[in-house]
């Protein structure tokens, strides 16, 4: 396995079209595989010295995140913590101080780990990537880039460039809770994450998201779809938590079953509505 580091895009497009060449940031998740035999690149590029993929830009319009800033950088921003704080919540629980020093959200991304943190916040704000190559870059929504276990949209020799997420909403109520087997540094046997907005009681927008329950983060479409127009009550929070164990395809492994996974994800998804409407009250 060689090794190389880059300060350039350019060199970075360049240097990805070789033949099982991968990017390396913060190698928080991927030097953990290549220790362990699972991922067995032929050339490590170094990206952690490219700027152009370090950068943090606000504006009207939303926020953009480079894919190779540390989550240290990020959680550092005062004004993304408080424009954006469900992502704070939720990438002050990915990891250590140490990790965090270290790893990025492109990262995260392109590990495609159904129990990824990160993706879970970033789903809810409706972020969009943009991924970059030598042909040129493209935009995708985040929701279309994961494929599977470790598997993504990225095409051969595409890079994620940067994260952009659009301008917030001040009077969302958000939630992000996940259960694990400890209290900390502990990967999630099902998450959940979402933003409400409530207008007299009524609710306006609905985005949940959940982690380790199918194959990929995902949005659950089917109760965001039947909460929106609806008055939040205890009955609807019931409701909605007793859909989103039906819209979960978990698996059985050996940190939980399939079922508990199923029940774990609608007691979230109802106490996440139920925390909004006492708030609300």
């Amino acid at each position: 396995m060689d090794y190389l580091r880059v300060t350039s895009e350019p060199d970075l497009a360049e240097a990805l079209s070789v033949d099982g060449a991968v990017p390396l940031a913060g190698g928080t998740d991927l030097l953990v595989k290549v220790r362990a035999g699972v991922a067995r690149p032929g050339l490590l590029v170094d990206v952690s010295r490219v700027e152009s993929l370090r950068g943090l830009s606000r504006s009207q319009d939303g926020l953009s995140i480079g894919a190779a800033l540390p989550l240290a950088d990020l959680l550092g921003d005062a004004a993304v913590r408080d424009a954006y704080p469900l992502l704070a919540t939720v990438l002050r629980s990915l990891g250590s101080t140490q990790i965090r020093s270290r790893a990025t959200l492109g990262g995260n991304l392109a590990n495609a780990s159904p129990a990824a943190d990160g993706a879970l916040a970033l789903l809810a704000y409706d972020a969009r990537l943009t991924l970059a190559s030598r042909a040129g870059s493209r935009a995708l929504p985040l929701r279309e880039f994961f494929r599977g276990p470790g598997r993504t949209a990225l095409a051969r020799g595409e890079y994620v460039h940067s994260i952009t997420l659009p301008a917030p909403d001040a009077n969302q109520a958000f939630f992000f809770h996940k259960v694990g087997r400890r209290r900390a540094l502990t990967i999630a046997i099902a998450s959940v994450a979402g933003l409400l907005s409530l207008e007299d009681g009524v609710i306006v927008d609905a985005r949940i998201a959940a982690g380790s329950v199918a194959p990929t983060p995902l949005r659950l479409a089917a109760v965001e779809d039947a909460l929106r127009g609806c008055r939040l009550d205890a009955a609807l929070a019931r409701a909605a938590g007793d859909s989103a164990s039906r819209e979960v395809s978990p698996i059985t492994d050996v940190r939980a079953s399939a079922d508990y996974r199923r029940d774990v994800t609608g007691e979230l998804v109802a106490r996440f509505l139920s925390t909004a409407l006492r708030a609300s009250s």
